[in-house]
């Protein structure tokens, strides 16, 4: 080949790699590096939650959560950090995270609406209870824990309906009986207050402290 051949065989050279540079080419590359430091996130965080490294497990979970927002298993690890690391503005922005992204969020229930009431803010746990309870109306935890939030906000009648549907759904739920009972206690219906109580003692004989003075207070009307 001639010396000028040889030269604009060169430039040929060249310019395709020029080409393939501005074509993305070499993007390979770093896309590798970004995979690899995603799956070395993923190993990280999940070996470091497992043995309850939650501090450390918080930066590479983050990172996780930038890198895959819709992916819901992060927020929800995320959300369990931040709980054991006593941040629960955090943890409730994670809650709420996860509820969006997942097809099951009764997954967050009542971890999201605790998350609430230790930043202080009962309006918003109330609604997260509601929201529970709405989405698993069945489940008898779930109106204990309206009722008690209820009451909270000073929604006695609202309460009390939440305890009798509780146990109209299982009426072997002991909680449910003594709190129906002081409720029915304040509101005057002594006689009916003393059935329950004694029906929460028939279900849960060890936990007698806990339904003593009631029962003390109920005494005439054995």
């Amino acid at each position: 080949m001639s010396t000028a051949g040889a030269r604009l065989a060169g430039a040929l050279v060249v310019l395709a790699i020029y080409y393939w540079t501005l074509a993305g080419g070499a993007a390979a590359p770093v896309q590798n590096a970004d995979e690899a430091q995603r799956q070395q996130d993923i190993q990280t965080s999940l070996a470091l939650f497992n043995t309850n490294r939650f501090a450390e497990a918080l930066a590479p979970t983050e990172h996780l959560v930038a890198q895959s927002p819709s992916q819901a298993i992060y927020h929800e690890r995320l959300a369990v950090i931040f709980q054991k690391l006593d941040r629960p503005a955090d943890e409730v922005r994670e809650w709420e995270a996860f509820m969006a992204a997942t097809p099951t969020p009764i997954d967050a229930c009542p971890m999201v609406a605790e998350a609430y009431r230790r930043i202080g803010r009962e309006d918003l746990a109330l609604a997260a209870f509601e929201r529970c309870a709405g989405l698993q109306p069945a489940n008898p935890d779930f109106l204990v824990f309206l009722g008690q939030a209820l009451l909270r906000a000073d929604r006695k009648a609202e309460a009390r309906a939440a305890f009798e549907r509780g146990l109209a759904i299982d009426a072997s739920y002991p909680d449910l009986h003594l709190l129906l009972g002081i409720r029915q206690f304040d509101n005057g219906e002594q006689r009916e207050a003393r059935v329950s109580f004694e029906r929460f003692l028939a279900l849960a004989p060890e936990r007698r402290g806990e339904v003593a003075v009631w029962l003390k207070r109920t005494e005439r009307l054995r």
